[in-house]
C-alpha cells in the first residue's frame, strides 16, 4: 500500500510541474497548437488519479489541479481568438505561398517567373502593447543584492591560532618576570660571589563573546531565494570585522579584547640609527625595522626579532610611492621594492583598519589568537513576541580570549605615527 501511495503522490507531483510550465508557456504566447497538445496530456494524466469508481485518490490535489486546468482551458481559448485576429505570421505566409499549387505552376515556366510567382502580398497584423504581457511591459531583475565588499582581515590572517580545550574557560602562561645574570670568571678553586635567578608570572586571559543578530520575517525567507544568502553574508561577516578591530586596536578592559597596538612598543629612535636629513616614510619604517630586530636593548644577553609584516593604512602606502623631491621629480626609497609592496624585504600589507598616517612593524609569529568556539550561526523561531510577528531570529557567536603577546614578545612590535617618528629621526642641521 505505501508503494502505492508514493506513485500516486509522484504522478500529483509531475502533474503540478507539468501545470506550472504550462503556465509560463502560456504567459510567453507559445505555439497554440503545442499548447493545446500539452494540456491533452495532463488532462489524460490527471484521469490517472481517480480510481474505478470515479472516486478521487487524492481529493485535496485533483481539487487544485482541476481548478487550474479550468482556468488554462479559458486562456488557451482567449489565446486562439487573439491569434486569429492577429491573422498568419510572416513565415507561416511565405511557407504556405511556397507550398500553394499556383506557385509551382508558374515556377515550370520562365514566363511564370517573369510575370511575378515570386511575387505575393504579405499580411501584417498591428502590434500594440496590449499583445505582450497584457499590456504591461515588465523590467528584467537581476538576481541577488548589489552591495559594497567586506574588507579583509589581515591581523586575523596572519596570527597564530590556539584552541582553548572542553572544560576551559581562560588560557593561561608563564612568563619570565626577573633574571640575574652572574656568570663571572673566577680563579681556579674559587666560588662565584652570587649565582644566576630568575623569577616567573603566571598570566590569563578570560574567555569572551562576540555576537550578532537579525531578525528576517518567514515569509521573506520563503518569497526571496536570495534572501538568505543576504543575512548569512550580513552575519557571517559581521563578526570577524568586529573580531579584526578588536585585535588590532581593543583597549583589553571590561568585555573588550586586547589589541595588538595595546601590546606594541612605541616607536623610538632605535640604538645605532643615524638619523637623516629630511626624513620621509621610507627612513621611518627602516627605522621601525631596525628598533624590531634590536628587540629589548636593556638587556644585552637578549637577541631581538625578525619583523616580516609592514602594516600601513592604503593611503599611507600611495603616498610614499609618490614620494617627490624639490623640482617634481619622484623620489623611489632606495629600500622599497619597485613595486611597493615590500621594504627591505618586508612585506607591506595594506590595511582599512589602521589609522592614516599611522604604522605597524612587527614579527606577527609572536602573536596567537586563541579560541574557544568558532563562529557558529544559528535559526531560531521561539524569541520574545517573534511567534506572533512571525519572525525568525538569526544568531552569530563566536567564543575566543582574544590575543596573547607575552611580555618579552611585545618588543617583537612597534606601532608610531610616521609625523611623530620623522621628528625622533631627523638630523638637525647645525
Amino acid at each position: 500500500m505505501a508503494k502505492e501511495e508514493k506513485t500516486v503522490e509522484q504522478m500529483a507531483e509531475e502533474i503540478n510541474t507539468s501545470i506550472e510550465g504550462l503556465k509560463k508557456s502560456i504567459n510567453d504566447k507559445a505555439d497554440l497548437s503545442k499548447l493545446e497538445e500539452r494540456f491533452e496530456a495532463i488532462t489524460t494524466k490527471l484521469d490517472k488519479l481517480v480510481d474505478k469508481d470515479g472516486k478521487p485518490i487524492v481529493p485535496e490535489a485533483i481539487g487544485k489541479q482541476q481548478e487550474q486546468l479550468d482556468e488554462i482551458s479559458t486562456q488557451l481559448k482567449q489565446l486562439g481568438e487573439l491569434q486569429k485576429t492577429k491573422g498568419e505570421s510572416i513565415s507561416d505566409q511565405v511557407l504556405k505561398h511556397l507550398q500553394s499549387e499556383d506557385f509551382k505552376t508558374k515556377m515550370k515556366t520562365p514566363a511564370g517567373v517573369r510575370n511575378g510567382a515570386l511575387d505575393f502580398e504579405v499580411k501584417v497584423a498591428n502590434i500594440d502593447t496590449a499583445d505582450i504581457n497584457s499590456g504591461t511591459i515588465e523590467a528584467q531583475v537581476e538576481p541577488g543584492v548589489s552591495a559594497a565588499p567586506w574588507r579583509n582581515t589581515p591581523i586575523w590572517d596572519r596570527v597564530n591560532k590556539g584552541i582553548i580545550g572542553q572544560g576551559r574557560d581562560a588560557i593561561s602562561w608563564w612568563e619570565e618576570t626577573t633574571r640575574t645574570d652572574s656568570a663571572v670568571m673566577v680563579a681556579e678553586e674559587a666560588a662565584p660571589a652570587t649565582g644566576s635567578a630568575k623569577t616567573w608570572t603566571k598570566q590569563s586571559m578570560n574567555i569572551m563573546r562576540m555576537a550578532d543578530f537579525t531578525k528576517v520575517s518567514r515569509e521573506a525567507l520563503e518569497d526571496f531565494e536570495y534572501i538568505n544568502s543576504e543575512i548569512q553574508d550580513l552575519i557571517s561577516n559581521g563578526i570577524p570585522r568586529k573580531r579584526e578591530t578588536e585585535l588590532l586596536s581593543g583597549v583589553g578592559t571590561t568585555t573588550y579584547l586586547k589589541g595588538i597596538t595595546q601590546y606594541a612598543k612605541a616607536f623610538a629612535l632605535p640604538a645605532n640609527f643615524d638619523k637623516v636629513p629630511n626624513a620621509n616614510d621610507g627612513d621611518v619604517l627602516a627605522a621601525a625595522l631596525l628598533q624590531v630586530m634590536n628587540g629589548y636593548t636593556s638587556d644585552t644577553n637578549k637577541k631581538g626579532f625578525l619583523p616580516n609584516t609592514i602594516m600601513l593604512n592604503p593611503g599611507s602606502a600611495v603616498n610614499m610611492r609618490l614620494l617627490k623631491n624639490a623640482n617634481y621629480s619622484y623620489v623611489h626609497h632606495p629600500l622599497l621594492a619597485p613595486d611597493g609592496r615590500s621594504l627591505n624585504g618586508v612585506q607591506i600589507i595594506e590595511n582599512l583598519d589602521m589609522t592614516a598616517g599611522t604604522f605597524l612593524v612587527g614579527d606577527f609569529s609572536r602573536a596567537k589568537a586563541y579560541v574557544k568556539r568558532n563562529m557558529s550561526i544559528g535559526f531560531h523561531y521561539e524569541n520574545e513576541d517573534d511567534v506572533l510577528n512571525d519572525l525568525v531570529l538569526v544568531l552569530a557567536t563566536m567564543r575566543l580570549a582574544g590575543l596573547k603577546v607575552t611580555a618579552a614578545d611585545a618588543y617583537a612590535f612597534v606601532y608610531g605615527t610616521f609625523s611623530t617618528a620623522k621628528a625622533l629621526i631627523e638630523a638637525v642641521a647645525a
